[in-house]
């Protein structure tokens, strides 16, 4: 099953929540509303591609004909699921390596899905025109490249930084949120190495 987009996160974690508040999917004008899209389209297009991807089947003709391939563990009780807390970074080894892991995070399956999650606590305000805060947890789905203008976790000398990935022509740069924070170059003989692409994030209050 293929990776969501963040907005196709979106659209799918609302209809998931709409049919267990109302025992109904909600219809594209009520997703369209709720969502904030200016034309009914934009929610079509987005429940086309969720279709193609494999998390819901689209029955034409019907108002409410949105059916729920995936299973969001209401029906069992088991709606949590568990993740990695990435701590320090070991070199050379995978994200989510157990010489990495500080510990574990628990989510709620309505609001994440996928086994390829992980769990990064942030450190600093270097993000925060993106909401990210100093203290904050983010989630992130692994994946290993990264298209332009998407916010991910990559590693640079042995440390998991979050940041917007720009490609550029004979070169990467690796924004902060934050103008007081400079652009990290990173020049084409050098690898950049992305671990993940920012899914959400949990303030510990």
């Amino acid at each position: 099953m293929k990776s969501l987009t963040s907005e196709q996160d979106r659209v799918l974690s609302f209809i998931i929540e709409h049919k267990e508040q109302t025992g109904v999917p909600p219809t594209v004008r009520e997703i369209s509303f709720a969502l904030g899209y200016k034309s009914i389209n934009n929610a079509r297009q987005h429940l086309r591609l969720i279709e193609q991807k494999g998390y819901i089947r689209l029955a034409r003709g019907k108002a409410r004909g949105i059916d729920l391939l995936i299973d969001t563990g209401k029906e069992n009780g088991h709606n949590e699921l568990e993740v990695p807390l990435i701590g320090a970074v070991a070199a050379g080894a995978p994200i989510t390596a157990e010489e990495n892991v500080e510990g574990h995070v628990t989510l709620d399956r309505t609001l994440f899905r996928g086994k390829d999650l992980f769990t990064l606590r942030i450190e600093g305000d270097s993000m925060k025109e993106i909401g990210v805060l100093d203290g904050d947890i983010v989630v992130v789905r692994q994946q290993t490249s990264a298209q332009n203008g998407e916010v991910v976790v990559a590693i640079i000398d042995g440390d998991a930084t979050l940041k917007r990935y720009i490609q550029k022509s004979d070169h990467v740069i690796l924004r902060a949120e934050n103008p007081e924070y400079r652009d990290i170059v990173i020049p084409a003989d050098r690898r950049v190495y992305v671990v993940g692409k920012l899914v959400g994030v949990i303030r510990k209050y």
